[in-house]
């Protein structure tokens, strides 16, 4: 059963309605094709608009599920038949030529209505189908997406996923991803839709051993002296590491550090802490045994720092696929019932 918020109204179900939607766009779709300057072969044109939408033959292949070398012999193909060259190729880069853009243009009309017919039909008929790709950070997919994605996919036997977990910065567009989620502070982009949902505030943590060999700061600029691990976020501009804090009455303190050990996994990080080398910055909500029994112990506990939110990027709300926003907002409400269980109010 679909939810009712992507359900096709009673009316638009009707026979005839569907049957008169999907004739207007097959009928834009013969009128485009008739024209003298396109192929008679959608799936070249097809092929031609994907190439350039992620500008390159991998980043489409990858997106597609497609050799390279398969696309190029379509792209090599279209050329023939046109008789002239759409995109230029080398080792390096692809770039598309002046009759390309005029011709991708029109093209991607046409592969656009054909989409719209085709999901058109699977939305009418109720059934989500496809594959989905998305990219989230490791920690991320170990402590929740990899557990949410599995439950969804039992419950839509015809959506398949592929899940890339990895901390590396993606492109949404080149890289083919239908969704892409990170985790981190003030999160934009020009060219995207981002969906963000705050999820928790880091603690400055350190062990017993740690604070019994150094002391506990009692003020925001006595961390400066002490030891430290980082990495949790991409470094910030000026290569430095840095802790911006808020205090109980609002006062703001920017501190600058140089961490010893550096990685982008919290449980490898959490371990490091264990083992007295220095101060992190972690979240409570995923450590709250080790916090509970003490091995784990909370510096400045009345200085925040900024909350950090859970950021969903995805190309456009625009035909967007059923399979993929149904995908989304799973993971984006089990998320809200993930913070509920672990003590925080979405």
């Amino acid at each position: 059963m679909l939810h009712s918020k992507y359900s096709v109204c009673a009316d638009e179900q009707s026979p005839r309605k569907l049957a008169y939607r999907y004739i207007q766009h097959c009928s834009l779709l013969r009128r485009c094709l008739s024209e003298p300057v396109l192929s008679n072969d959608l799936n070249d044109l097809y092929y031609f608009v994907k190439i350039v939408d992620h500008g390159s033959l991998s980043g489409a292949g990858a997106a597609l599920g497609i050799a390279k070398s398969v696309l190029s012999q379509h792209l090599t193909k279209l050329e023939a038949e046109l008789g002239v060259r759409l995109i230029q190729r080398s080792t390096r880069q692809l770039q598309i030529t002046e009759i390309g853009q005029r011709f991708y243009e029109r093209c991607r009309v046409v592969v656009a209505e054909s989409e719209n017919a085709r999901r058109l039909i699977e939305e009418a008929r109720g059934v989500p189908r496809g594959r989905v790709r998305v990219s989230c950070p490791i920690n991320f997919a170990q402590i929740f997406a990899a557990g949410a994605i599995v439950g969804f996919m039992a419950d839509h036997p015809h959506i398949d996923v592929t899940l890339d977990a990895s901390n590396r910065d993606v492109d949404v567009l080149a890289d083919g991803y239908d969704l892409v989620f990170r985790v981190g502070t003030n999160i934009r982009s020009s060219n995207l839709v981002v969906r963000a949902r705050a999820v928790a505030r880091h603690w400055l943590l350190a062990s017993p051993a740690f604070i019994a060999r150094y002391g506990a700061p009692r003020r925001p600029d006595d961390l400066k002296a002490l030891p430290s691990i980082g990495g949790i976020f991409p470094v910030e501009h000026g290569a430095r590491h840095i802790w911006r804090l808020e205090g109980p009455r609002g006062q703001k303190r920017t501190i600058a550090y140089r961490p010893r050990f550096v990685n982008d996994d919290f449980f490898i990080l959490k371990d490091a802490v264990l083992a007295g080398i220095g101060v992190a910055d972690l979240p409570p909500s995923i450590f709250e045994s080790e916090i509970a029994d003490g091995r784990l112990v909370r510096l400045l506990p009345k200085w925040q720092l900024p909350e950090v939110s859970i950021y969903a990027m995805y190309p456009s709300r625009q035909g967007l696929p059923l399979a993929v926003r149904l995908l989304l907002d799973h993971l984006m409400a089990n998320q809200e019932r993930w913070q509920i269980a672990h003590g925080k109010s979405p």
